[in-house]
């Protein structure tokens, strides 16, 4: 394997890997407590260790990894009240994000969320859990573009990453795609009927996790993955 040089395009190089970590991240390939192998990544990518480790520095400066002994890079694992915390800021970034679209989604991006959630019914009919989460996500991701704020896009973004090791098992209980359906025909129909009030109300209860629900949530959670 020819490794590439770290040349003024290492950056570059080191952006490539960034993004294809927080991917991992993204769909919970990668779970909390987990090592980043820069080996495998240079590997991986044909590059030389230059733009992997920098990539390492980027991930650990916004949150995404920590340093460990040895110079070993990880995911980091969070705490329960870590996580309540992160979930709660998803819950109010999301309805948020459902608010401004029903105030400001134009016909084009209206039909895109009906889409979506159409696909999502279909998909929870006879679907796995795997392949309706990639329609969930999906639905999200039109509401938030919808919502025409580039910032809280971001930020909603970054924050169901840092979760995703922990939510990725989300819809494998009974009945739980079904119910996470008529969520979204509720938020749909408000953001297509331009109800802000309804929309962020209707976002809110599909995304908040409290009392019973936080509980049995954390029951499924390996305590492996989970910081003291």
């Amino acid at each position: 394997m020819q490794v590439a040089e770290p040349t003024k395009g290492a950056r570059t190089f080191a952006e490539q890997v960034r993004l294809a970590i927080l991917e991992d991240l993204a769909s919970g390939a990668l779970r909390p407590g987990e090592p980043l192998d820069e080996k495998l990544l240079c590997e991986r990518f044909g590059v030389s260790r230059t733009p992997v480790r920098e990539a390492f520095l980027q991930l650990v400066a916004q949150g995404f990894a920590v340093n460990e002994a040895r110079s070993s890079v990880t995911i980091p694992k969070l705490s329960l009240q870590r996580l309540r915390d992160i979930l709660e800021l998803i819950a109010e970034l999301e309805a948020t994000a459902a608010r401004l679209a029903a105030r400001r989604a134009t016909a084009a991006e209206r039909q895109a969320i009906l889409a979506s959630l159409e696909q999502g019914r279909r998909i929870a009919a006879d679907g796995t859990a795997r392949t309706y989460e990639v329609a969930n996500d999906g639905f999200h991701r039109a509401i938030w573009s919808a919502s025409h704020n580039e910032l809280l896009e971001e930020q909603v973004r970054q924050m169901r990453t840092k979760t995703a090791g922990y939510t990725r098992n989300r819809f494998d209980s009974p009945g739980r795609m079904q119910r996470s359906v008529e969520e979204h025909q509720a938020v749909a129909l408000a953001i297509a009927n331009g109800d802000e009030a309804a929309a962020w109300q209707a976002m809110s209860e599909h995304i908040a996790i409290g009392g019973r629900d936080f509980a049995e949530f954390v029951s499924g959670i390996p305590a492996s993955l989970l910081s003291v």
